[in-house]
């Protein structure tokens, strides 16, 4: 649950030429105003396509808001321009050259022309909840929205700022919850959504939420939150279901009363024992200290594990398709594991590290480490078959105890090389496949070829017709059938050679990885 596939250098790269593509319209007026909660905005119109970027959809998390649920939108006076992105939120992750700033819950909205209730499509960044920004280039939804669609990118606060809990801010809080800052971010945006975005002509009841590695395991929280019922009526996960119990014995990872004991003991750490130093720390002091963000159980955005909310139909019950790319555990399993020391002698600890619990013997006849160089093999598909696992899981869970149909894609097409060596989601890597379903080529100079540029603009009108019917198939694209446990349910992306290189795991719902 990572960075963008794409290196620090590319993505910088791409900032400035995102508006200047030959595949867009250069911009050349300001659109005619439009009212949303807070006032009249502007954006920039490109040909029949319009973009507001950096609209307020709460307010600024600053001051004694810094951790509370996101707040109304602060009112303004006149007409807002609504021309260029905000501040990425505050965060550590290297990767992000952008502006940074506490202020930051600002979105992004991309219509056509004269759109008249046409889907909406809602994506959530990705970035293991400690960075990322919706101003990624790669996220540049102008290729989706002229396809018929309103195309919403947003920000979330992220790492301390967005995933905190505290006893002192669980005692003040209404709901008695703390933490989970950044997920009650992404509901005040779709509420947003829900409130306004029939002004630039999308339908509040036809929204797909969609999202990639933490974005995706967003989805899968939201899927599973009362706090979101409602606010969509699909849901797309690409690559992430790991930020939430998929059943009852992984509860422990994901409790409430450690996750405010760990905030107390960062605390004490910083010489900021109480809330009201904490809320005195500059953003840079607070960036010191060590900290892994996590959602958590509170009893508030989320009850549950995965399973039960399944089992007693507390799900949002809307159309679900999810899948993974077939090469994302030697971007991951470094990641998740702290390390790439994958030797013989560290591979039961390793393994019991990534799964959360001691491995069986099934586990490990499966996925060996007699030597270091098998051991690093196993690791490295153990973690994509495990990745993968969780999402055919939620599927199944979904065909098994829900009305609306799942879907469930495995990626494995290789991309063209970059110019550059590649050091993160190489080949079907981690992230390989986002700039193909934002139909997005054209902002990486490769040698892409004709099957690449195919499969873009089939995955890009896949996508859109999900958001606009619920269902994957639509005239001239490939049969796609509902997800029913195996594996000829399974679409899968890529040539006869790519799939022979890179084969659907073997694993099913009631293989070694699984455990209730």
């Amino acid at each position: 649950m990572m960075m963008s596939s794409f290196s620090p250098k590319f993505m910088a790269a791409c900032a400035l030429s995102v508006l200047l593509s030959p595949a867009m319209a250069q911009p050349d007026q300001l659109t005619s105003p439009v009212k949303v909660t807070g006032g009249e905005i502007a954006g920039l119109r490109a040909g029949t396509l319009n973009s507001y970027l950096g609209v307020p959809f709460a307010a600024p998390p600053v001051g004694n808001l810094r951790w509370r649920a996101p707040q109304a939108v602060v009112p303004w006076q006149g007409v807002k321009e609504a021309g260029s992105y905000a501040a990425a939120c505050a965060q550590t992750a290297p990767w992000i050259t952008n502006p940074k700033s506490e202020d930051c819950l600002y979105l992004n909205v991309w219509a056509p022309e004269k759109a008249k209730r046409l889907p909406v499509i809602v994506w959530i960044h990705g970035g293991g909840y400690y960075g990322g920004t919706a101003a990624q280039p790669l996220y540049n939804g102008a290729n989706l929205a002229q396809r018929g669609a309103v195309v919403v990118t947003l920000n979330y606060r992220l790492g301390i700022f967005g995933f905190f809990a505290h006893p002192e801010l669980t005692a003040e809080s209404p709901d008695k919850a703390s933490g989970n800052q950044g997920m009650l971010d992404q509901i005040a945006a779709l509420r947003w959504v829900k409130n306004n975005i029939a002004a630039f002509g999308g339908d509040p009841d036809r929204v797909t939420i969609v999202g990639e590695s933490s974005g995706g395991e967003s989805v899968a929280i939201l899927v599973a939150s009362p706090l979101a019922k409602g606010l969509f009526q699909r849901a797309i996960a690409e690559s992430g279901n790991d930020a939430m119990p998929i059943n009852a014995k992984e509860n422990s990872q994901f409790d409430r009363k450690t996750a405010e004991a760990d905030g107390l003991a960062a605390g004490k750490a910083m010489g900021a024992e109480h809330l009201a130093a904490l809320h005195a720390l500059s953003v840079e002091a607070l960036q010191k200290a060590t900290w892994s963000p996590r959602t958590i159980v509170d009893g508030r955005l989320l009850r549950e594990d995965l399973t039960s909310t399944y089992r007693n139909h507390r799900q949002n019950d809307v159309p679900l398709l999810v899948g993974w790319n077939a090469e994302e555990g030697k971007d991951l399993a470094p990641e998740i594991l702290g390390t790439s020391d994958f030797t013989a002698a560290r591979h039961r600890e390793l393994v019991a590290k990534l799964l959360g619990h001691a491995p069986s013997d099934a586990v490990l006849a499966a996925y060996p480490g007699a030597t270091d160089v098998q051991a690093k093999a196993s690791l490295v598909q153990l973690t994509n078959d495990w990745w993968g696992w969780r999402m055919a899981h939620w599927a199944g869970l979904q065909a098994k105890y829900g009305r609306a149909k799942p879907y469930v894609y495995f990626f494995a097409h290789q991309p063209a090389q970059p110019e550059n060596p590649c050091g993160y989601g190489c080949g079907a890597g981690h992230g390989a496949e986002i700039q193909y379903v934002f139909d997005n080529l054209h902002l990486d100079r490769r040698a892409w070829t004709t099957a690449d540029r195919q499969l873009a603009s089939r995955l890009a009108d896949t996508w859109v017709n999900f958001a606009r019917t619920g269902s994957p198939n639509g005239k001239g694209l490939p049969a796609w059938p509902a997800y029913d446990g195996t594996a000829a349910s399974v679409l899968r992306i890529g040539g006869e050679a790519q799939l022979k290189a890179n084969p659907l795991p073997a694993f099913s719902d009631t293989g070694p990885l699984r455990r209730e």
